[in-house]
């Protein structure tokens, strides 16, 4: 009996490894265009760093504990106003949680010239609307209200836009953190469902 348990145990975990080393090759074969340890030193800023990336093999895993950190970290990063400093602070973030690279930078294209401005704007509203229910009054930047005369606006006035940064920040890092946990949530509920059965067929 002992050995006919051993063996089905045995079966079981084969039928779970093949079925997690096909779910990696699929999403290999979708994460071609990113970054790979062969190719790093070829993508714009991350190429400064291509030998501390190439070196770290954390970075390149495929197991549930870095696809979770890239997922959660990279989710949240993408929703802060923080464009054009993005892959620089998510290589970072990835070596300091130990997160997939290519995975958390994937993540960065969310914000992108289509995207950027009604993420901002929500980041923007959401921010604001949290800092009322704290009760601190932070007024709304006169360019972003309905009453704005456009015919006054000139480039000097892009830098009073500096005052949305703290609301943004704000509403940038609960949306993030949502989308983020809701990201793990369904990676993992995904991951279970395409587990092999735990009991072997008799």
């Amino acid at each position: 009996m002992s050995k006919e348990t051993d063996r089905d145990r045995q079966e079981v975990d084969q039928a779970e490894k093949v079925a997690r080393f096909k779910r990696i090759r699929r999403l290999k074969k979708w994460m071609r265009p990113l970054p790979r340890r062969s190719n790093v030193h070829r993508y714009p800023v991350l190429k400064w760093f291509s030998k501390i990336a190439y070196d770290r093999s954390y970075l390149w895993s495929f197991k549930g504990n870095a696809i979770v950190s890239a997922l959660f970290w990279g989710m949240w990063i993408a929703f802060l106003p923080v464009v054009g400093l993005q892959m620089l602070i998510v290589f970072f973030v990835a070596l300091g949680v130990r997160a997939n690279l290519p995975l958390i930078v994937a993540l960065q294209w969310i914000s992108n010239p289509f995207t950027v401005a009604p993420i901002y704007f929500a980041d923007y509203e959401i921010g604001l609307s949290l800092l009322g229910l704290l009760a601190i009054d932070y007024p709304r930047n006169e360019i972003l209200t309905a009453e704005y005369d456009w015919s006054n606006f000139e480039l000097t006035s892009i830098g009073t836009l500096l005052d949305t940064f703290p609301p943004m920040f704000l509403g940038g890092s609960v949306l993030g953190i949502a989308l983020g946990v809701l990201s793990v949530f369904l990676y993992k509920g995904l991951a279970n469902l395409y587990k092999s059965p735990t009991t072997p067929s008799q």
